[in-house]
C-alpha cells in the first residue's frame, strides 16, 4: 500500500487505506384486523466483509402483536378507557468496534529498526468471528383512564445477547496481548413502569409523568471454562455477575501490632498501621488472585419525575432524575488517600490516621514510600446513588390577542436553571461523572469535570 506509514524514517506522521462492504435485504409484512389485532413481522439479512465467508451472512427476523383492547364490544360501555396489549420478539446484529479486516492475521509498518522499514504482526486475526447476536422478548400493556388523564405503561423485556465481540486477554509470551473472539453471552432482564396524570386545580394545571425503570445484567457465559476474565485495572467479566463488577483487594482492618503481619508480608516491610488485605488462599502473600468480585456500576433502579404547572401563560416545568443502588469507583483516590505523599491528599486519612494500637482499625498509617496501603480496593468505592434537579424552567406566553396586535404567531420568555441541586452521600465531585461511557468500566471518577450548574435567559419569536 502507498501510505505514509511505511516510511522508514518519517517521523509524527501516520497513514493509512482501507474499505468494507455490507449487503443487506429486508422485508416487511402488517396486518390489521378491525383496528383491535395488528401484526407487524420482518425479516432481515446482512452481509459483511468484515467476516469469513462462512460466518459473513447474519438473519435477524421480527414480529410483534398488539391488542387494542378498548376496540372490543365488550369494552363499549367502559367510556373514557384506552386498553392496549403488546407483544413482540425480534433479533438483532452487531458488528461495531471491530476493524475492517478483523478475521484476517495482519501485518503493520511501523517496526523499523536500523533505519530500515520494519513489519510485525499486529493481529492474529480469527476466521470463526461472527455476528454479535441479541435475542429481545418484550410484553407490555398501555392504559389509559379519563380520556388519558390519567395513564399507566408497564414493559417487561428479556435480552439474551450471544456471541460477545470483545478482545480476549491472551499470554503475552504469544507477541499480542489480546485476540478478538465471540468471548461469551450475557443476559440483561428488567421492567419499566410509567405513571401520568393530567390534573386541573381551579385555574392551575398540572401535567406530571413518572417513570422508574430496573435491569438486571449477568454473564452467562465465557470462553473456554468459563474462566473469569480481568479487564482494565478493576473490573472482571464473572459468569453470574454483571458486566459492570468491579474487582477490588478488601480491606479487613488495619495491623494493630506487627505480631498479627503474615511472614511474607513482613519481609516486605509490611507493619503495624498497614492495611491488613483480605488472603483469599491464606497463603500470607497479597497477589491478583486474592481479589474479589463486589459492588456494580449498575443501580438498582432508576428514572425520573416531570411536572408542568400552568397559569394563564405562565409555566413552570420542575424535572428531577435519581438513580439508586450503583456504585461509583474514585479512581484518583489511590493519590488522595495516599498520606505522606508529597501532594493534595484528603484530610480525613491524615488526621484519622493510625497511630497507634486500636486508634483505628479503617485509616493506615502516615508513611511515605510505600504503596502497600496503596491498591484497588473497596476502601475507594463508594454508594453513587443520587437524586438531581436536572431542570427548572420559568416561562411566559404572550396571549393571543396580544399576539395578533403584534402580527406575531408566538411570543415566549423563559428562564432556565440546569443542575440546581444534587443530594448525594457521595463523597466526589459527582456521581453521575464517568470517565469512560463503556459499560465496562462506567462508574469510574477520575476528577472528571462535573456536570456544570447553568443558567438560560431567552426570548422565542414566532412571525
Amino acid at each position: 500500500l502507498d501510505v505514509v506509514g511505511l516510511a522508514a524514517e518519517v517521523a509524527d506522521y501516520s497513514g493509512g487505506a482501507g474499505s468494507y462492504r455490507m449487503e443487506s435485504y429486508f422485508g416487511r409484512l402488517s396486518a390489521s384486523y378491525k383496528n383491535r389485532y395488528l401484526l407487524t413481522a420482518t425479516l432481515r439479512t446482512d452481509g459483511s466483509s468484515k467476516f469469513a465467508k462462512a460466518y459473513r451472512w447474519g438473519w435477524f427476523p421480527s414480529v410483534s402483536l398488539g391488542w387494542n383492547i378498548s376496540n372490543e364490544p365488550f369494552m363499549e360501555s367502559a367510556e373514557g378507557v384506552d386498553l392496549k396489549f403488546r407483544i413482540s420478539y425480534g433479533k438483532t446484529g452487531n458488528q461495531e468496534g471491530i476493524g475492517n479486516y478483523a478475521y484476517q492475521p495482519k501485518l503493520s509498518a511501523g517496526y523499523n529498526y536500523g533505519n530500515e522499514s520494519g513489519f510485525a504482526v499486529s493481529d492474529f486475526g480469527n476466521e470463526q468471528l461472527t455476528w454479535e447476536k441479541a435475542d429481545q422478548f418484550d410484553i407490555g400493556f398501555d392504559m389509559g383512564f379519563f380520556d388519558d388523564r390519567l395513564t399507566f405503561i408497564i414493559d417487561a423485556y428479556l435480552k439474551n445477547t450471544t456471541d460477545l465481540l470483545y478482545s480476549m486477554p491472551v499470554h503475552g509470551t504469544t507477541g499480542r496481548t489480546s485476540m478478538l473472539t465471540n468471548i461469551g453471552s450475557m443476559q440483561n432482564k428488567g421492567i419499566e413502569f410509567t405513571v401520568g396524570g393530567s390534573l386541573d386545580f381551579g385555574p392551575v394545571h398540572w401535567d406530571s409523568n413518572f417513570n422508574i425503570s430496573t435491569n438486571r445484567n449477568q454473564v452467562t457465559s465465557l470462553l473456554g471454562d468459563n474462566e473469569p476474565v480481568s479487564i482494565g485495572s478493576n473490573r472482571i467479566l464473572q459468569v453470574g455477575k454483571s458486566i459492570g463488577t468491579f474487582w477490588l483487594f478488601q480491606q479487613d482492618g488495619i495491623y494493630q501490632y506487627d505480631a498479627e503481619v503474615p511472614k511474607p508480608q513482613y519481609d516486605q516491610g509490611v507493619r503495624a498501621g498497614d492495611v491488613k488485605w483480605h488472603d483469599s488462599d491464606g497463603d500470607g502473600v497479597i497477589e491478583d488472585s486474592d481479589r474479589i468480585a463486589m459492588g456494580s456500576s449498575d443501580p438498582k433502579f432508576f428514572g425520573g419525575w416531570n411536572n408542568t404547572f400552568s397559569w394563564k401563560g405562565l409555566s413552570l416545568n420542575v424535572f428531577f432524575t435519581y438513580m439508586y443502588g450503583n456504585q461509583t469507583y474514585l479512581g484518583q483516590g489511590l493519590n488522595f488517600t495516599r498520606t505522606g505523599y508529597t501532594r493534595s491528599t484528603i484530610l480525613e486519612y491524615n488526621e484519622k490516621a493510625w497511630s497507634g494500637p486500636g486508634s483505628t482499625n479503617t485509616y493506615p498509617r502516615i508513611i511515605n514510600g510505600s504503596s502497600w496501603n496503596q491498591k484497588n480496593s473497596d476502601m475507594l468505592l463508594q454508594d453513587g446513588s443520587f437524586i438531581r434537579l436536572r431542570a427548572l424552567t420559568l416561562a411566559y406566553n404572550l396571549p393571543r390577542k396580544a399576539l395578533d396586535k403584534m402580527k406575531m404567531k408566538g411570543f415566549r420568555i423563559y428562564l432556565q436553571g440546569d443542575n440546581l441541586f444534587l443530594l448525594t452521600k457521595y463523597p466526589g465531585w459527582d456521581p453521575e461523572v464517568s470517565a469512560n461511557l463503556d459499560p465496562r468500566f462506567f462508574g469510574v471518577d477520575n476528577l472528571s469535570v462535573p456536570q456544570p450548574r447553568t443558567y438560560t435567559f431567552g426570548v422565542n419569536l414566532t412571525f
